[in-house]
């Protein structure tokens, strides 16, 4: 018998959809996802049918078995598309079939808090290991805090090292801890770049002064909100700046500091950026306003751009400006991870981790969900004219990790920095200084 479960928790909403009994002919056709108001959880049976449409019949509660692979997703990730959602469980069934008697239950859970996915393995282990999962997707900047933790396991045994090989640069950097294979990173998120009006035909300047000094145009960008400090956070790294001291304690040094902020105060006290970047919190309202016509360029991100160009509009693309040249991006990402110690049940895992990224699965999988991938090779499953995924590939390769959580002392203080300068309050050694004073306080 071949189950696939997929228990789907949202805010007001639980579905559990179980797939019985399915046999080899079932349609691929991709069946449109069914919403069902959640009382007590109880478990959907999918019965195969020729049409396109499930047929779904209450079942009963479903409990994992011995057979059983158990599986823990973000909503980011397992509900990022619904086409993304259909490609992998698609996939799911696709692995299923190679093991018919294994029953696979694919859970979401969110990765913080406390009902966060890392704090129930803290938890859960002497209580009820039963139910915890056997492998997890997690944020990478999660990985080594749960690999030192022991909430994740080592799979080198189990998942060919050489696969890491073929990761871009970033995503190879998050795959060890300790000399150990403890996770293997699938999607890359957050990299920033610009996105600008398609009626502008000149390229865009690669070096920042350059690019400011055309007042004629203008940008915008986040300076109310994150992303503002992320952009500062690259230019301070490009700079020379260092993040922590000798003695492993977070910093922030002045000089590299303070020529980070004068690039983006010498582009608003100019005009160049416009006054309005400092009501601006997340990246999209930006982009709102290159599309509508009120600006030239925005500071955008490739989840941003993947999730928001529509086949009627295609916006331009490059990279951030930099000093000297152009911006390395910071990214983050998703990386699978076995969080079982049972060797039969995390070579089970690592297999799947495997036929899930195949150069196939991991390319189709990433161009329905809106996200990048972590291979070049899963790149020849976009279409060959996508000219954002060329140039995505180029930014990969020469991006770096995102060495920071959006929570850390740094992050708020560049966030506060990049406030003041843009709305002209501080000059940029000022700012910069209480920067510096506040990571050290």
């Amino acid at each position: 018998m071949r189950r696939l479960v997929l228990t789907v928790f949202f805010p007001l909403l639980t579905v559990f959809l179980a797939a019985c009994d399915l046999l080899n002919n079932v349609s691929n056709v991709p069946a449109e996802a069914t919403a069902v108001s959640a009382t007590p959880a109880v478990a959907l049976t999918l019965t195969p049918a020729v049409q396109s449409t499930p047929n779904f019949v209450i079942a009963a509660t479903i409990t994992p078995t011995d057979n059983s692979l158990i599986i823990w997703l973000p909503p980011a990730i397992a509900s990022r598309t619904e086409a993304g959602a259909v490609t992998l469980s698609d996939q799911l069934l696709a692995f299923n079939n190679v093991h018919p008697d294994l029953e696979i239950i694919v859970e979401q859970k969110p990765t913080t808090g406390q009902g966060g996915a890392l704090n129930y393995l803290r938890t859960g282990r002497g209580v009820a290991p039963g139910v915890l999962p056997d492998l997890i997707a997690l944020p990478v900047t999660q990985l080594a805090a749960a690999a030192n933790e022991g909430l994740v396991f080592p799979m080198e045994e189990f998942l060919d090292p050489a696969a890491v090989d073929d990761l871009f640069p970033p995503a190879r950097a998050w795959a060890y801890n300790a000399d150990h294979l403890v996770g293997y990173p699938f999607a890359l998120t957050d990299m920033l770049h610009l996105e600008y009006s398609n009626t502008i035909t000149e390229p865009v300047a690669l070096t920042w002064a350059s690019f400011i000094s055309d007042t004629t145009r203008h940008m915008v960008l986040p300076a109310a909100g994150p992303d503002g400090g992320r952009l500062a956070l690259e230019f301070y790294l490009a700079a020379g700046g260092n993040l922590t001291n000798e003695a492993g304690q977070p910093i922030l040094e002045l000089d590299p500091l303070t020529t980070a902020l004068e690039q983006l105060y010498d582009g608003r006290a100019n005009g160049f950026i416009l006054q309005q970047s400092s009501n601006i919190t997340n990246l999209a309202d930006g982009v709102r306003l290159v599309r509508d016509g009120s600006t030239d360029y925005a500071l955008t991100s490739s989840d941003v751009f993947l999730q928001s160009t529509t086949t009627d509009y295609t916006p331009q693309f490059a990279a951030v400006p930099g000093l000297d040249q152009p911006l390395p991006a910071l990214v983050n990402g998703w990386a699978w991870a076995t969080t079982t110690p049972d060797a039969g049940r995390k070579a089970l895992a690592a297999e799947l981790i495997t036929f899930l990224t195949t150069p196939e699965n991991l390319g189709s999988w990433s161009r329905q969900s809106q996200i990048l991938p972590t291979t070049p090779g899963a790149f020849s499953a976009w279409p060959n004219d996508d000219v954002y995924a060329a140039f995505a590939q180029n930014e990969l390769q020469r991006a770096i990790p995102m060495p920071l959580t959006a929570s850390s002392t740094i992050m708020a203080a560049l966030d506060n920095a990049v406030f003041d300068v843009i709305s002209l309050n501080k000059s940029p050694a000022v700012a910069a200084a209480e920067a510096v004073a506040a990571v050290g306080s």
